[in-house]
C-alpha cells in the first residue's frame, strides 16, 4: 500500500504527526467523512440503489436506537438498500451503511436486523476500515487520518486520494479480517443489549447463514459473505457462551416469530364460532359463553398461549386433562383454558379426541419450526 504515497504526501503527514495525538471524538471527523463520500460515490458505482424500499424507516429507526449507545453516540449514519442476491451489509468510514435486499428477507423480525445493524456499527465505531489501510500501509490511526485530510485537501494529490479510495472500497467488498468481525460480533452483542433488543437475534440470524451454507456450494468457493467472515458455527458458539454468560436464555421464538398463534372468526351452520390456530394449523374452536362471544373467547386463549410460548414454554409443556366439564388444557400442570363441553361439540370430537388433537397440533407445530430452524 505504500506505493499509493508520493513524496509530497509523506511530507504532509510528518507536518500533521505532532497535531494529531487526541483521542477519536464521538461524532464523525471530517476526514472519515470526506473518505466515506468518495468511497460511497466509487460503491454506488457498481450497485442498484433501491432508493424507495419499504424497510428504510424501520432501518433508520433501528441506527437512533443503536448509534446513542456505542462508544461513539453522536454518530451520524445514511443507511440505504442494495439490491443483492446475497446476504450482506457493508458499513463504509463517515457512517455510509448498505444492506442488501436479499438480507432483508432473510431477517424476519427487527430483532434480527437490529443485530445486523448494530455488526455494521460496530465496524464503523472500531475503525475497522481505517485500521485494515493502516495494517497495510504501517501507519498509526491519527496520523492516517491526519494524512487522508492533507489528500483531499490538495489538488495535486488528487491520484493518491483516488488510490486510497479504491483501496477502502476493495477492503469492504472483501471483507474485514476475522479477528475484526469477531470483534464486531461481540461489541453488536453488547449494543443489542444496551439498545434493549434481544440478542437472541444475532445468534437466530447466524443460523441462518449456516442453513444457507449448508444448501449452497462448499464456502470456500462462494464470494461475498462466507468468504469474509468466521466460521459461521464458531460464531454460533460464540454467541451461544455470550448469552450463557449473561445469563439470558435462548428462547428463539421471540426473535424468529416461530409458533405463530392466530385468531379466526368462522360461522358453522349460521353459528358464530371462533377456533386459534398455531402455526397455521387448527388447535381448536370455541363455542360463545355467557356474556362472551367465541371471537371474545378464542382471543382471551390465543392471548395466553401467547404469553406461554413467549416465556419459553415447550412442547412436553403442555397437558390435556378431560373431566365431566369439559377438557382443560395446561402448561407445567397450571390451567391454561377450559373447553366447555359446548366447545367440545362444535369440535365434533369426543373429549378424549379433542385432547389428542390439541396435544398433537401442539407437538407437530413445535416439531415443524424446529425443523426449518426457527426454534
Amino acid at each position: 500500500m505504500r506505493r499509493w504515497l508520493s513524496l509530497t504526501v509523506l511530507l504532509v503527514f510528518a507536518n500533521c504527526i505532532v497535531a494529531v495525538q487526541t483521542p477519536l471524538p464521538p461524532e464523525v471527523t471530517e476526514q472519515e467523512k470526506k473518505l466515506g463520500e468518495e468511497a460511497v460515490k466509487e460503491f454506488e458505482g457498481k450497485v442498484k440503489i433501491v432508493n424507495d424500499h419499504p424497510a428504510l424507516p424501520q432501518l433508520r429507526q433501528i441506527l437512533a436506537r443503536i448509534v446513542p449507545v456505542t462508544e461513539r453516540p453522536k454518530m451520524t449514519y445514511t443507511i440505504k438498500v442494495v439490491e443483492d442476491n446475497e446476504p450482506n451489509a457493508f458499513t463504509f468510514p463517515g457512517g455510509f451503511m448498505y444492506v442488501t435486499t436479499r438480507l432483508l428477507k432473510l431477517a424476519e423480525s427487527e430483532h434480527e436486523l437490529a443485530a445486523v445493524i448494530a455488526h455494521e456499527v460496530a465496524h464503523n465505531t472500531r475503525l475497522h476500515a481505517i485500521r485494515m489501510i493502516r495494517k497495510e500501509s504501517q501507519l498509526s490511526i491519527p496520523v492516517l487520518l491526519a494524512m487522508l485530510a492533507a489528500v483531499f485537501a490538495r489538488g495535486e494529490t488528487a491520484m493518491q486520494a483516488a488510490q486510497i479510495v479504491s483501496q477502502v472500497v476493495q477492503v469492504l467488498m472483501l471483507g474485514y479480517s476475522r479477528d475484526m468481525e469477531r470483534e464486531a460480533d461481540e461489541a453488536a452483542f453488547s449494543y443489542l443489549q444496551r439498545a434493549g433488543y434481544n440478542p437472541v437475534g444475532l445468534l437466530t440470524f447466524f443460523e441462518k447463514l449456516a442453513r444457507l451454507e449448508k444448501q449452497s456450494t462448499p464456502p470456500q468457493f462462494l464470494p461475498g459473505y462466507w468468504t469474509t467472515h468466521p466460521a459461521i458455527e464458531e460464531r454460533i458458539s460464540s454467541v451461544k457462551q455470550w448469552l450463557t454468560a449473561a445469563g439470558l436464555p435462548i428462547n428463539r421464538r421471540p426473535v424468529t416469530k416461530a409458533l405463530q398463534v392466530d385468531v379466526k372468526e368462522i360461522e358453522v351452520n349460521g353459528a358464530k364460532l371462533a377456533a386459534v390456530f398455531l402455526s397455521g394449523e387448527e388447535l381448536c374452536r370455541f363455542a360463545p359463553l355467557d356474556k362472551q362471544s367465541a371471537l371474545e373467547r378464542a382471543q382471551e386463549v390465543a392471548r395466553r398461549l401467547d404469553e406461554a410460548l413467549e416465556a419459553g414454554a415447550q412442547a412436553f409443556d403442555f397437558q390435556t386433562k378431560v373431566t365431566p366439564e369439559g377438557v382443560t388444557i395446561l402448561v407445567s400442570f397450571r390451567p391454561l383454558w377450559v373447553l366447555t363441553v359446548a366447545d367440545i361439540a362444535v369440535n365434533q370430537l369426543t373429549p378424549d379426541e379433542l385432547a389428542v388433537r390439541i396435544k398433537r397440533t401442539i407437538s407437530r407445530g413445535f416439531l415443524k419450526e424446529r425443523l426449518s430452524g426457527r426454534l
